[in-house]
């Protein structure tokens, strides 16, 4: 286009050229205002490419605009994308994490489970140990009263000895008191009489 517009106005200023030189002839004249108005309609073609130029200078300033805003656009990609990548990187690695804690707290429900049953069978045996325990002092108490019982007995029987031996000399005095009685009875006079049966 720039091409095109030099070339008329070096067609322009031929004629200028011409009008300068003394041309005065009607031809030149005709040339001139043939040149005049070619020199309008160029003014005005001027003006339209100026304008289109302008245009173009703003749609080229819009393209500019739009591509610097595509670049930033792609970098805001660019760097978003890297932030997925790391989120997503970081949120596997908190999945390996979660699920070695998950793979921990079945390691550690398995030993409580375990230790509940441990301890359901060390309550169960301290509870026989217990009934165990209960039985023997119950035996021990009923040892205890049997020997109390026994030992009573033991003393009573003792005491009844005693006054049986008690009771025994008193008739082996009554028995040695008769006979010597009767000893005396028979030194000194004939003997009794015994009565008929």
């Amino acid at each position: 286009m720039n091409t095109r517009i030099a070339r008329r106005f070096a067609g322009i200023s031929v004629l200028s050229l011409a009008v300068l030189s003394g041309c005065t002839s009607n031809e030149d004249r005709s040339r001139m205002e043939q040149a005049a108005q070619e020199n309008v309609s160029l003014k005005a073609q001027l003006t339209d490419l100026n304008k289109e130029h302008d245009i173009l200078k703003k749609d080229l300033e819009s393209a500019t605009k739009d591509r610097d805003q595509y670049k930033a656009q792609m970098g805001d990609a660019a760097k978003l994308q890297s932030e997925l990548s790391d989120a997503k990187r970081k949120s596997e690695a908190a999945e390996t994490h979660l699920k070695l804690a998950n793979d921990d707290l079945a390691k550690s429900k398995s030993e409580l489970e375990a230790a509940k049953k441990a301890q359901s069978e060390m309550e169960a045996k301290y509870k026989a140990s217990e009934d165990g325990v209960t039985a023997a002092r119950a035996k021990a108490s009923e040892a205890e009263k049997a020997a109390s019982t026994a030992a009573d007995a033991a003393n009573k029987a003792k005491e009844q000895a005693a006054t049986l031996a008690s009771e025994k000399a008193e008739l082996q005095k009554k028995v040695d008191a008769l006979s010597a009685e009767l000893a005396k009875k028979v030194a000194d006079g004939p003997a009794p009489k015994l009565p008929a049966k």
